[in-house]
């Protein structure tokens, strides 16, 4: 039986659910659970053992979900589909060449549903 040691990189797929009147969107809702399922089959299905493949709550930039972060290498991925898998885990995870159409980036992050909103309160979220 092959030994499996400290994972060289890892990779959250946040699997976040919000309430559907929330503002912000939730990546479960955009089909993140097919994506993590099928990012940890991919990974197999290459032999990468080292790869470790976790489901996570909200990673920040839900507007542009479903949210992939690869780590150590600090790189975020938005709106990644189940069709995206098998390039990102080639080129990527196996390859060390991330792919450069899906990365996000601070601005990503800064996305507000509510932005242009200047008649509501700090922290306060408009009905729905």
């Amino acid at each position: 039986m092959a030994r499996v040691g400290m994972p060289r990189k890892w990779v959250f797929v946040c699997i976040n659910e919000r309430p559907e009147e929330h503002p912000r969107p939730s990546c479960i809702r955009r089909g993140a659970a097919g994506l993590f399922e099928a990012m940890r089959e991919e990974t197999g299905r290459q032999g990468l053992v080292d790869i470790k493949v976790v489901a996570s709550g909200c990673l920040e930039p839900c507007m542009v979900g479903p949210t992939v972060y690869v780590a150590p290498d600090d790189v975020w991925y938005g709106g990644v589909t189940v069709e995206d898998v098998p390039r990102i885990v080639e080129e990527h995870l196996a390859g060390d060449r991330p792919v450069e159409f899906l990365r996000i980036g601070r601005e990503e992050f800064e996305l507000s549903p509510l932005q242009g909103r200047t008649d509501l309160p700090p922290g306060m979220i408009p009905p729905a």
